[in-house]
């Protein structure tokens, strides 16, 4: 058996701790045994008492409805309240009854139960009686008028006694229909006496039942007091306990806790304690852990000094690897690794490609040598164990194909066809996808090394699209019997860029050389050809100022144009607004802002701009046809103009219209003289009549020589207009010429 350490803060909180727990046990058993006394009495209360004093009530007032309507019955002899009788008992009476019946078996005065007893059978009778009243019942007798407002103690909101009321109604039915209706003694000789005895019988239970309620509340009362009591005194022991253990175990960590104190001011010194000291308590687990630490501690020294001589194998564990302080000096270490692997990494990149661009500046005059030292040189730095180059250039048949320009320990079989169409293969794949291609896993046909001990297939090979400038000029295949690193893949990625370029500076040499070759060869044409083109230049020189002759000319004559008054307006093949001078603005009352943009139908009437018309007009006019006439047109603030216009259209070089010009007149003034003279024409001859008509009229002889003047003015006058309107007929005509109106 082990034995307990009494010392120990463990068996000293059990101690305290469990003469604690006995105390609340007994506290808690102490309280539980008063709330359920309490809980079972207030159970008595609610679930016994309080609902036999509501079910007595129910059925003495239940009793009382069944009366009511009787005797509403013998008065008014309304059928309909046998019925309702009949359902007071079955739906109100009998359930409270049997409601009763299922309580007083928890009553425990025996007087109460004798009572229910009593009433029960006064009920049943009371039920019979009823029954015979109404099987004796006669009717045809007097009528009986009785008014509840005539009951001298209600008035206003008064509450008024059930019992008062009854006997008010019995005084008002025997004292009307006493000698008036044949059923008003009825209810007295069966009924009066039974229900008086019923009510009284049933008022004894509920104040009996209300008694022991109260009574029952009393204990609950005193059962509380003696509870909170007792729980006060416990309370205070409980307390005064707490304290007195709280010193003794305060006493006894402490000394504990101050040993632990010293071993760790060891440790926070940076010094590793030489020794181990012991409490005899849970505290000589921690002093364990303590001196474990000691130890890890004396690892990370040992660890430290190991990484500053770059020895990252080291088999020196710390903390066993686990923990924040040793996953974070075993990350530490790996991390060291790492970048230690990544300098190597970098190392040899940043070698590699200055020995790669050493050759690619010593042999960039000639694809073929370039190709074979590019490709002896990738496949021996990556310690790979074959290779080819395929460059871009065009094939037979004049398309671009992929030309193999060197190998490396390849079968020659597999490059008999030494040219590879674009999608033929992975190579011509690569190249069309431009995208690198990596297998792992031959086919046992695909390709194979030739050697002094035979022939293998490799087990993965790399195919690495050349690219500068987003164009492929050629595809690099390097094979190995092992697995390329992700670093090696990405240096041939990097070295196929620079091959990339080289392949292509090397092209564009070759393409100046030729270029230079075809250039000698075209200077003794280009000699011949210089004096017919010194010829062609005078030529152009002169045709060139005539046209700025020709250009100066038209500016002119656009400004002579702005100068006459003559507006002007652009539009799109579509008829929207693109420029106007300031005639063409000031006629229409717009600003350029105004109109740019905006179609040619606001010059016109809504009706006019959805009409057919309207869109045959500009039909004509984006086929080319030139509109020209009298245009009826409206101006900003909605005043109507009349203009003389043509629309006309620009061509491009490709005969492509572009613009669609208007050159226009205001002629809306002369149309208004012209309808100003027709009117007064008119207005002049209608009153020559009217003078003619009355003295036509008059019929008296001294009026024949006015008649007589009349006629002569008359004919004066009409004379006179006619010349007056064939001179400005003649104006008009020769206003419209000048402005070119036909």
């Amino acid at each position: 058996m082990r034995k307990i350490n009494f010392n120990s803060i463990k068996s000293k909180m059990i101690i305290g701790y469990g003469s604690m727990a006995l105390l609340i046990v007994f506290v808690v058993f102490i309280t539980l045994s008063q709330i359920s006394n309490i809980i079972k009495m207030g159970e008595d209360v609610l679930e016994n008492k309080q609902p036999s004093r509501m079910y007595t009530i129910a059925m003495q007032s239940g009793v009382r409805q069944t009366n009511i309507k009787l005797q509403n019955f013998l008065l008014t002899g309304n059928d309909g309240l046998r019925q309702e009788i009949e359902e007071i008992w079955q739906k109100e009476v009998q359930p409270a009854k049997d409601s009763l019946d299922s309580l007083k078996t928890y009553w425990i005065n025996p007087e109460n139960i004798i009572l229910y007893e009593k009433i029960t059978r006064l009920a049943e009778r009371i039920h019979q009686n009823q029954k015979g009243v109404l099987n004796e019942a006669q009717f045809g007798g007097g009528n009986v008028n009785i008014s509840i407002s005539d009951f001298t103690i209600s008035s206003g909101d008064t509450i008024f006694d059930t019992y008062e009321l009854q006997s008010w109604i019995d005084d008002q039915l025997n004292n009307q229909s006493s000698g008036e209706n044949l059923n008003g003694n009825l209810f007295d000789e069966n009924l009066k006496e039974l229900s008086n005895e019923f009510d009284e019988k049933a008022g004894l239970l509920y104040s009996n039942l209300e008694e022991e309620a109260l009574m029952v509340a009393d204990e609950i009362f005193e059962a509380r007091d003696k509870f909170l009591i007792i729980e006060t005194s416990i309370v205070i022991i409980a307390i005064i306990l707490c304290f007195i253990l709280y010193r003794y175990a305060r006493k006894q960590i402490k000394g504990s806790i101050d040993t632990l104190q010293d071993e760790v001011k060891i440790l926070s010194e940076g010094n590793i304690p030489q020794t181990k000291a012991k409490t005899n308590d849970e505290f000589d687990i921690i002093l364990e852990e303590i001196h474990t630490l000691s130890g890890n501690l004396a690892n990370v020294k040992n660890f430290a000094l190991e990484v500053g001589k770059g020895s990252f194998e080291s088999d020196i564990s710390v903390f066993n690897n686990k923990g924040d302080i040793g996953a974070s000096l075993a990350e530490m270490r790996d991390s060291l690794k790492n970048v230690s692997e990544e300098a190597r990494i970098r190392n040899w990149t940043n070698k590699g490609t200055a020995e790669f661009g050493d050759i690619l500046r010593k042999y960039n005059n000639n694809i073929s040598e370039l190709s074979d030292r590019v490709i002896t040189f990738m496949v021996n730095y990556l310690n790979a164990n074959q290779g080819s180059i395929f460059i871009v250039d065009k094939a037979e048949d004049g398309n671009k194909a992929l030309h193999l320009t060197a190998t490396y320990a390849y079968d020659r079989k597999k490059f008999l066809e030494k040219t590879i169409q674009p999608g033929q293969g992975l190579a011509g794949q690569v190249y069309l996808e431009k995208q690198s291609i990596y297998m792992k896993e031959l086919p046992d046909n695909y390709v194979s090394i030739t050697s002094g001990l035979g022939k293998a297939r490799p087990k993965s090979i790399f195919i690495v699209p050349l690219i500068a400038n987003n164009n492929v000029y050629g595809v690099i295949e390097i094979g190995t019997f092992t697995e390329f690193t992700e670093n090696e893949r990405k240096f041939i990625e990097d070295i196929g860029e620079n091959i990339a370029s080289s392949v292509q500076s090397v092209k564009i040499n070759e393409r100046t050389n030729k270029l230079l070759e075809e250039s000698q060869q075209m200077t003794e044409q280009m000699r011949s050809q210089e004096e017919e083109m010194r010829q062609n230049m005078e030529e152009l020189q002169a045709t060139q100022e005539e046209m700025e002759r020709a250009q100066k000319e038209n500016n002119e004559r656009l400004i002579a144009m702005e100068k006459s008054g003559m507006a002007y307006v652009e539009f799109t093949p579509q008829g929207d607004i693109i420029n106007a001078n300031k005639t063409f603005t000031d006629l229409f009352g717009y600003t350029v802002e105004e109109m740019k943009g905006r179609h040619h139908r606001i010059f016109v009437s809504e009706q006019y701009a959805n009409s057919d018309d309207y869109h045959t007009f500009w039909k004509n006019l984006r086929a080319g046809k030139i509109q020209s006439g009298i245009f009826e047109r409206f101006r900003k603030n909605g005043q109507k103009i009349k203009i003389k216009g043509t629309y006309t259209v620009l061509r491009n070089h490709n005969d492509e219209i572009t613009k669609i010009i208007k050159f226009a007149f205001d002629v809306s003034e002369i149309y208004q003289k012209l309808d100003l003279l027709e009117k007064e024409k008119d207005t002049l001859i209608q009153q020559l009549n009217e003078l003619e008509n009355k003295i036509k009229s008059s019929g008296n002889d001294e009026m024949q020589e006015l008649k007589s003047y009349q006629k002569e003015l008359k004919e004066s006058l009409i004379e006179k207009l006619r010349n007056t309107e064939s001179e400005l007929k003649a104006s008009i005509e020769k206003q419209r010429r000048d402005l070119g109106i036909s």
